[in-house]
């Protein structure tokens, strides 16, 4: 895991922060889909996916390249799957399903996108303390989120909170790029 690349997964967790909100405000808006605001919403779908999938796999090679830790595996790659499935999710209204059917496939996503963060939260949460600062505070603002979205209500807090937890990772790969690489000697 290259520093270079660190550096890059924090540039983009405080871009990621910042389009999440726009993201989730312009779909939320789409009730009456007309063909360009869905390409819109369909185009920063796909750049929000792109992003969400350089932050996660940074962060699960951060885990196992330096820490050898493996257990936060399945639950990233759950969640990059769940969110391409979103992106998919956006573009269900050109198909003339209705709103009710989006709506209600979005519910559903929501939860099962809650699930998975509450999980992956366990799962940082049981990495060994004091070796990556600010873990931990993830891991709670990840639970957090994820309760949020299993309550459908409060998914619009957690989107708030999910900007935070992007904050703190980008803070987390910028601390990690002060440390050495496993097996390189400092000079």
């Amino acid at each position: 895991m290259t520093n270079d690349r660190l550096t890059l997964a924090a540039i983009l967790a405080f871009v990621h922060a910042v389009l999440s909100r726009f993201f989730v405000s312009f779909t939320a808006e789409i009730t009456r889909p007309t063909p360009g605001a869905l390409l819109i919403a369909a185009l920063l779908a796909v750049v929000n996916l792109a992003l969400f999938i350089f932050l996660f796999t940074t962060l699960k090679r951060l885990l196992n390249e330096r820490y050898q830790y493996h257990e936060a595996d399945l639950p990233i790659l759950a969640l990059i799957g769940l969110n391409a499935i979103g992106v998919g999710l956006i573009l269900l209204p050109l198909t003339g399903l209705g709103y009710g059917t989006f709506s209600l496939l979005s519910k559903i996503l929501a939860v099962a996108g809650g699930l998975l963060w509450i999980g992956l939260a366990w799962r940082l949460y049981q990495f060994p303390t004091g070796q990556i600062k600010l873990l931990r505070f993830y891991a709670v603002a990840i639970a957090v989120a994820g309760a949020g979205y299993i309550s459908v209500v409060l998914a619009n807090a957690a989107v708030i909170v999910m900007i935070v937890a992007d904050i703190l990772l980008g803070v987390i790969f910028i601390q990690e790029t002060g440390k050495p690489e496993p097996g390189k000697i400092e000079a």
